[in-house]
């Protein structure tokens, strides 16, 4: 019987080791980059570009548009007198008179030639507004990364420490019953095993805080990444690597670089209105209009030509938008090497990091094992009574410390490459 329920106990956690979906870092951060808005505000700033595209070129379409005026003139306009009246003007066969009422209805249409450059400069100027935006989208996806990143590396932490707790728990309840077997024997007094069960105790309460944790940071990771992973497996990721190749790619470089390009195209836009502007124009309509003197009677007309306009008095002023620009590309080029110098050492820095934790790592094992012969010493002599309860439950705690010490350095070692590659814009 005994033979029968251990075979459906290895049966059954076999099945649910089977059953439990293995989990990696990489696909965390994929599923929490498309839990986001990522994707459709890139999709809703390109609709913004087009239509940003179109209104740049908008002003080159023809324009047409209804004219009507209606003016009065309340001084007489002078004609040519004679004896007997107004002159006859060529090639007017009767005698002109020139109203004091203007009036007309009419079309007018007029068409761009040349714009000073104007849509050329806009319609760059609108796709480096763009890529900041998404620049700025990408900047917010990494942030989601490295929250991934965090807290599946804190879960890995906390389990590690439950692994220990539970293997150190296993040869320390190991040991309280071989010392119940000498209680009844009267090898020990109650004392000494009082002791060993309190520690127990102890070592549960801390196991079960460390289980509350790491429900709490599945929680986490699970509203992050929009999957249920209350029953995954996190398998430990490898190290990246560390070997400095290329200069940080960060995207704030990216972003002081598009700074820096807009202003140009913002000066190259303010100096479109310096330049001369060439359109073709044509009128029509029916009326008395004011510019032909002498046109009495209501009549259909039209008129077309070319409008030539060359601005004179703003160059001054585009002068100094030139000025105030060079002098904020000059504050922009003194942040983005402020942020340069912050980022070399930050990187230093933890370059220096890592090599720490390695070389801590190198002597972890050796403590680790001299702690493990410790304590089967300890062990032996608190069951023929040379030592005390004391010294091997502290004893016992110095051997779980350096075991969680090590895993701890190896948690940290994955999180400081982790952060490496961030401060490289390699995430």
């Amino acid at each position: 019987m005994n033979r029968f329920y251990l075979l459906a106990l290895f049966i059954f956690l076999t099945l649910n080791i089977f059953s439990q979906t293995v989990v990696t870092i990489d696909q965390c951060q994929q599923w929490a980059v498309a839990q986001t808005s990522a994707n459709v505000q890139k999709e809703l700033n390109e609709q913004i570009l087009q239509t940003k595209l179109y209104n740049a070129s908008s002003h080159l379409y023809p324009k047409l548009s209804i004219n009507g005026r209606f003016s009065y003139l309340s001084a007489d306009a002078p004609t040519m007198m004679a004896d007997d009246g107004p002159v006859a003007l060529p090639p007017f066969d009767e005698r002109p008179y020139m109203s004091n009422m203007q009036y007309h209805v009419g079309l007018d249409l007029e068409q761009v030639l040349f714009d000073g450059a104007k849509l050329f400069y806009g319609r760059q100027y609108a796709r480096l507004q763009n890529d900041m935006e998404i620049y700025k989208i990408d900047l917010s996806i990494n942030e989601i990364k490295s929250n991934v990143i965090s807290l599946y590396l804190n879960l890995l932490i906390v389990e590690k420490q439950m692994e220990i707790i539970e293997n150190v728990q296993s040869t320390f309840n190991d040991q309280i019953e071989q010392l119940k077997v000498l209680l009844k024997e009267g090898v020990i007094p109650q004392n000494t095993l009082s002791q060993l069960e309190l520690e127990a105790l102890k070592m549960q309460q801390n196991h079960d805080e460390l289980v509350s944790g790491r429900e709490s940071v599945i929680s986490s990771l699970s509203i992050l990444t929009g999957h249920d992973l209350s029953d995954a497996r996190f398998e430990i990721p490898t190290a990246p690597e560390t070997a400095v190749t290329e200069p940080s790619q960060r995207l704030e470089f990216a972003i002081f670089e598009n700074q820096a390009k807009q202003m140009d195209f913002q000066r190259k836009l303010h100096l479109t209105n310096s330049l001369p502007k060439l359109s073709l124009f044509a009128t029509g309509g029916y009326g008395r209009p004011d510019y032909p003197f002498y046109f009495n009677r209501p009549d259909w007309y039209y008129m077309a030509g070319v409008n030539l306009k060359v601005p004179l008095i703003d160059w001054a002023r585009t002068t100094g938008v030139g000025k105030v620009i060079d002098i904020q590309k000059s504050i922009l080029k003194s942040q983005e090497e402020d942020f340069k110098k912050s980022n070399q050492i930050a990187i230093q820095d933890k370059l220096n990091e890592i090599n720490r934790i390695e070389k801590l790592i190198v002597l972890d094992k050796s403590i680790a094992e001299k702690y493990q012969s410790l304590t089967k010493t300890y062990s032996s002599q608190l069951v023929n009574g040379t030592i005390t309860a004391i010294d091997y439950i502290r004893q016992h705690n110095d051997e779980m410390q350096s075991l969680m010490n090590q895993e701890l350095h190896h948690i940290q070692l994955l999180k400081a490459k982790y952060e490496l590659q961030a401060l490289r814009g390699e995430l």
